[in-house]
């Protein structure tokens, strides 16, 4: 039981690390639009 608890909260923690990743990548490509492709590629890595 306690098991399927500690899944569920590393799938939700890993759930909001990507979402904050991913959005973090878009603001700074918003305020800097020619640095596009080296952001995209970090985020990636």
């Amino acid at each position: 039981m306690y098991n399927l608890i500690g899944a569920g909260l590393i799938v939700i923690g890993a759930g909001l690390g990507l979402g904050k990743i991913g959005g973090s990548a878009m603001e700074a490509i918003a305020r800097q639009p020619e640095a596009a492709s080296k952001i995209q590629t970090a985020m990636i890595i």
